[in-house]
Formats: structure tokens, C-alpha cells, sequence
């Protein structure tokens, strides 16, 4: 099967229920960021991925570093089923295709407890971050900022009743995830976050 498919050569796609748009519809645009979000996590992973065999890492920091990747690849996973979720609108879809593309708060629910555990190990902040650090931590930080704009980009589409709320509220959480595992990561690694400072001077 070809990949291409000329169907979109007119600037229009299909969503899961059948209904052709313009692919700058916010349905589209929508799931076209959580592609993207899932995109750059895939960055992260490869990034983060090599410190496991690495030498100088404890057996203690490899086993935190091996749990935060098989998270990372969880949430990749979930974020498919959000395109899903988002490419089936609530209000112009039948009930078995809203059935088998919904989204469930148990998502979120899991987020919370990872963010829960890392939180005991992470030093108090007392500045604001500036993106940095270790490579995987960057990219983090880049991944939480693309999903803060596919949070955005999802509210309308929450207040016209097309979005369950359970969707957007994995959105809301993860973004908070992302900050504080690209911290963990950093403190994992050796690395250290970059504090923001008031000095003007280079």
C-alpha cells in the first residue's frame, strides 16, 4: 500500500468519522501538535536512552532513568490515542466510533502519582528554570511547550463539546510532568537545571 494517497492534494483530510476538512480545521490543527509533541518525546527518549548503559551512572540512577523512559514511552503511546480522540469529534460522530477512540481520566490519575514520587527527590525551587541542562532535559522542556500550545489550541474545542474533559485534563497534567521529569532527568544525570537571573550583564 502506497503511503501517498493524492486524496489531500486539495488541501482538505478526513477525520475518523469520515468527514472531509481543511487541514488547517481546529480538529486537525489540534492533533497535528500532539504529533508533534510526540515527536519531540521520541527526541527526548533517544536522547535519554544511551545514559542506561553509561559508566558513570550508579545502578541506582539507571533504574530512575529506565522507569522515566518506559514513562516517556507510555505517554507517547496515550498521546496516539488523543489524536484519536481528537479526530473524532463528540458532536458529529456516531456513538461506537466516540466508543472506541475515548479518552479515560485514569491517564491523568498515573501522571500524578509519577509526579507525586519525583517530587520528594526534586530541591525546592526558588527561581524560575531556563530550558537546559542535559540533552533529554531540553528536549523535555521543548516537548511541555509544544503541549502547552496543543492545550490552547483544545480549549475551543472543549467549550463546543467535542473534546471529553478527560482529554484536555491530560493535557493540563502532562505539561506539569514534563517540567518536572526534565528536572528529574537533570538531577539523574549529573546535570543541573539553569537558573533564570536578574543580571543584565554578558
Amino acid at each position: 500500500m502506497k503511503i501517498y494517497t493524492r486524496t489531500g492534494d486539495d488541501g482538505t483530510t478526513s477525520l475518523f468519522n469520515g468527514l472531509r476538512v481543511p487541514k488547517n480545521e481546529p480538529h486537525v490543527d489540534a492533533y497535528g501538535t500532539v504529533d508533534e509533541l510526540n515527536s519531540t518525546l521520541g527526541l527526548a527518549a533517544s536522547l535519554l536512552a544511551p545514559e542506561l548503559d553509561s559508566n558513570a551512572r550508579t545502578p541506582t540512577q539507571k533504574e530512575s532513568l529506565e522507569s522515566s523512559l518506559k514513562q516517556i514511552r507510555y505517554i507517547q503511546n496515550r498521546l496516539f490515542d488523543l489524536g484519536a480522540h481528537l479526530a473524532t469529534p463528540l458532536t458529529s460522530s456516531d456513538a461506537e466510533s466516540i466508543a472506541r477512540t475515548g479518552f479515560k481520566d485514569a491517564v491523568s490519575e498515573l501522571l500524578e502519582k509519577w509526579m507525586d514520587a519525583m517530587d520528594a527527590d526534586l530541591p525546592k525551587l526558588t527561581t524560575f528554570i531556563v530550558p537546559g541542562g542535559h540533552a533529554a532535559a531540553s528536549a523535555l522542556h521543548m516537548a511541555r511547550t509544544i503541549c502547552r500550545r496543543a492545550e490552547r489550541q483544545m480549549v475551543p474545542l472543549l467549550e463546543q463539546g467535542d473534546l471529553c474533559g478527560a482529554g484536555y485534563k491530560f493535557m493540563n497534567r502532562l505539561s506539569d510532568y514534563l517540567f518536572m521529569v526534565s528536572r528529574h532527568v537533570n538531577i539523574l544525570t549529573g546535570d543541573r537545571d539553569v537558573l533564570w537571573s536578574k543580571d543584565t550583564t554578558v
